[in-house]
């Protein structure tokens, strides 16, 4: 039988007070739940309206202090993405203290233009079972206009302290995929280029305001203390889009960019970015590489 497209309301930008509403609503709802993993379907959703606006296209170049002559591929859909993922995390039960962003795999094959409408579809296939205790999540976005794909991203997620009784009922992934994905490189990239980068303390909570990641974890030291962290550090996706702008404005074009998080990246501290045209390496000033991946 085939599953049921799910149609999804964006709440037009992360700036209004339905979207703000929607966020802080589910985050609450998150963290506070008990934690369990019922994966009942596979879910297809659908956002049929995303616009990105001139306006919010600024905040985003203002944001990372890029040059608007420059293009670079933001992620600007996040929010929208934002709202499929907290209804597929709400009916599955899971609590965000548990849940980690892995990985990313993004495709760039034409630029969003300001004010067009474009078509956002989702799917999130299936929770494997990858240790006893840890579950993993797939998450498939599109964004199309016209029958075009425009930007194609694969997100890995994984569930931590996964319920022994939930564990059962999971499918074990046999594909192997999950093997090794954190593992870190030990060697610095040969013939590298190198770009410092300091990551100021407001740039978390304006990048929670640029993208609708509104989760206090980033912002509040208490919060990340009570998440198991020393301090605030900036979102997984923050980190993506820092760089991203970095490689942009080093000169290459962006066709193809992964990112693996290996560590956060805390505010208020001094980060190394190394690339070639082919990988990069963010390490912090004990040389402990915080993410790595591929590029084009």
């Amino acid at each position: 039988m085939k599953p049921e497209i799910e149609y999804i309301s964006n709440h037009k930008y992360p700036g209004t007070i339905a979207y703000k509403r929607f966020f802080y609503r589910n985050a609450f709802k998150g963290v506070l739940r008990k934690h369990r993993v019922k994966f009942k379907r596979r879910r297809i959703g659908r956002d049929e309206h995303f616009v990105l606006y001139p306006h919010w296209q600024k905040r985003w170049y203002s944001l990372f202090e890029v040059s608007e002559n420059l293009y670079v591929p933001f992620t600007y859909s996040d929010f929208a993405r934002a709202v499929g993922f907290m209804k597929v995390i709400d009916e599955l039960g899971v609590n965000f203290k548990h849940l980690l962003h892995l990985k990313s795999e993004m495709w760039f094959y034409q630029d969003l233009v300001p004010k067009d409408v474009y078509v956002i579809d989702y799917l999130f296939d299936d929770v494997l079972r990858i240790k006893p205790d840890k579950a993993a999540m797939i998450g498939l976005t599109e964004i199309n206009r016209n029958g075009e794909v425009y930007v194609k991203t694969r997100d890995h997620f994984v569930i931590k302290e996964l319920p022994k009784r939930d564990a059962l009922y999971l499918q074990e992934d046999n594909s192997n995929e999950f093997k090794g994905i954190s593992r870190i490189p030990a060697e610095l990239l040969e013939n590298s280029k190198m770009i410092e980068i300091f990551i100021p303390s407001h740039l978390a909570i304006h990048y929670g305001y640029t993208s609708g990641d509104l989760i206090s974890v980033h912002t509040t030291p208490y919060m990340a203390t009570l998440f198991g962290f020393d301090r605030p550090f900036i979102q997984g996706l923050c980190t993506t889009n820092l760089l991203i702008s970095k490689l942009c404005m080093a000169g290459i074009q962006l066709k193809h960019f992964t990112i693996t998080f290996a560590r956060p990246v805390y505010i208020r501290s001094t980060v190394y970015l190394y690339y070639t045209d082919k990988e990069y390496q963010l390490q912090d000033k004990n040389n402990n590489v915080l993410c790595f991946g591929e590029i084009n």
